[in-house]
């Protein structure tokens, strides 16, 4: 993250009223917490950049309506979104394109202080061989398909150059080993179709079919013998699992191999996100979800990535209203209708009615509302942060990262790693001893309630070069002790 930017920004944006839930209220700090108020949203416009990013998948296939939940997507903060490009959504007939829907969301976002990022996605079956249009419906694979695949990614990039210039090939190629060397022939042909006409583009691979080391290692070694390994920018992969924090050693993996082949090639969690009620379509179906863990979860998976330097997308803005099959797998254009009921998937920030339309946001809404105004380009994580631990149950762990604001003072994050979101919600109450502290003037934040409280002095020593905190308040969501000059003038509220 880049520390040179200055954090002096004033929260004065008027924005149109939002349908909010209640948020969750978290256990209070104990005595020597003295509640100040609570974080205020900051809008996409008020922040110059930052790394983080929300689903909008799922419109090319109308599983959402832009227009039913547009408003909710300045006011959440996040700079980047991803979409997907709808091949077969945009071109109903072959060479003629119809560009109306996304001409209705790409310089909207864009006027909203949110840049899209594309995942060039899925297929068109009026081609033969010309691939699916939902998940694991395959590739193009024709001469005439990849053709008219051509065609179409060189007219969207044309179109929307000026706005665009981040781009994913494809959605989690599915196929294991068997599908590199036709995922690598569409990878090729993308990259350099788009190099054409925007040489400074970014271009993103995916992990396979959503977190596979192996798949990547064949697809870059693919692209090495070409001497097409420098069409590649970023790896992407979707990194599902019930608890957020059991992932990390595999991605260390993934980003080590990557780092084999180049170090100038990068990893962005692009696709990730948790469901607030049981029984959701798709990954994570069959835990007991609410909305509140929902929030936990989405909090530690974003400031988990966030402490590894990972670029980091929450999946998704809005719950999806799917049609799939008999079998349960989301559906294809080529599928009957008549064989085809709908599902929900429930991982979105915001709720929906059965006409897609928004019922409320989410506790997870706020909660990332949160994040976005505290963490911008303008902090700096400190590598190797020291900090130690003392107290809390013996089967405890816990994640700590520090970051530092340009001002030189810090925040520090923490919360309880060792199981799900939701499965031990108590507070435990832990020591931690800094060294190399920034403090003068610190601040507790829960970052689930966005509510800020003043630490007595009674709680924390500066003793020579090591900061202790005593007494902290510490859970299965993720908590700061923050100066108060690192915080964004402005962005702690009115207590009232």
């Amino acid at each position: 993250m880049n520390a040179s930017v200055c954090r002096t920004w004033q929260l004065l944006i008027a924005v149109t009223p939002l349908v909010i839930s209640s948020v969750a209220a978290a256990a209070e700090p104990g005595v020597g917490y003295t509640y100040l108020g609570k974080i205020r949203p900051r809008h996409a416009r008020e922040i110059q950049s930052s790394d983080w990013s929300v689903g909008a998948e799922t419109m090319d296939r109308d599983y959402t309506v832009y227009a039913n939940w547009k408003k909710y997507l300045g006011p959440l903060g996040v700079k980047k979104a991803r979409i997907q490009a709808g091949w077969a959504k945009t071109e109903q007939e072959p060479g003629k394109y119809d560009w109306a829907w996304l001409d209705e969301i790409i310089p909207d976002m864009v006027d909203q202080g949110v840049e899209p990022w594309v995942c060039l996605c899925y297929g068109n079956p009026i081609y033969p061989g010309g691939g699916g249009t939902g998940l694991s419906g395959g590739l193009p694979s024709s001469p005439e398909a990849l053709a008219a695949w051509d065609e179409f990614v060189a007219a969207f990039v044309d179109r929307y150059k000026e706005h665009v210039d981040e781009w994913e090939v494809w959605n989690e190629p599915r196929g294991g080993q068997k599908a590199v060397p036709q995922y690598t022939d569409l990878v090729v042909r993308t990259a350099e179709a788009i190099r054409q006409r925007q040489p400074k583009s970014r271009i993103i691979v995916a992990a396979g079919g959503a977190f596979d080391t192996k798949f990547v290692e064949s697809l870059l070694d693919s692209l090495k013998a070409q001497g097409k390994l420098g069409l590649v920018n970023e790896v992407t992969y979707h990194p599902y699992a019930t608890n957020p924090d059991s992932v990390h050693d595999r991605v260390r993996q993934l980003r080590d191999a990557v780092a084999r082949y180049s170090t100038e090639i990068t990893l962005r969690q692009g696709e990730n996100g948790a469901p607030s009620r049981r029984g959701s379509f798709g990954a994570l179906a069959n835990y007991d979800w609410t909305e509140e863990r929902q929030a936990k979860w989405t909090l530690r998976r974003l400031l988990g990535d966030l402490g590894r330097d990972i670029p980091s997308s929450y999946f998704a803005i809005c719950d999806m209203v799917y049609l799939v099959t008999s079998k349960g797998r989301d559906s294809d254009l080529r599928d009957a209708s008549s064989q085809l009921q709908t599902k929900i998937n429930y991982k979105g920030l915001l709720q929906v009615n059965p006409d897609k339309t928004v019922d409320h946001a989410k506790t997870a809404y706020r909660a990332v509302q949160h994040v976005t105004a505290m963490f911008d380009d303008s902090l700096k994580r400190i590598e190797d942060y020291t900090c130690e631990v003392t107290g809390g149950a013996q089967d405890s762990s816990f994640s700590v990262f520090g970051y530092q604001a340009s001002g030189g003072k810090q925040i520090v994050t923490i919360w309880r790693d060792s199981d799900p979101p939701g499965e031990r919600p108590e507070l435990e109450h832990v020591t931690l001893s800094i060294r190399h502290g920034g403090f003068a003037d610190p601040v507790l934040v829960d970052m689930l309630s966005g509510k800020v409280y003043e630490i007595s002095k009674s709680l924390w020593t500066a003793d020579g070069k090591v900061h202790t905190f005593k007494n902290v308040p510490v859970y299965d969501s993720v908590i700061l002790i923050a100066d108060r000059i690192a915080i964004p003038a402005g962005l702690i509220g009115d207590p009232k």
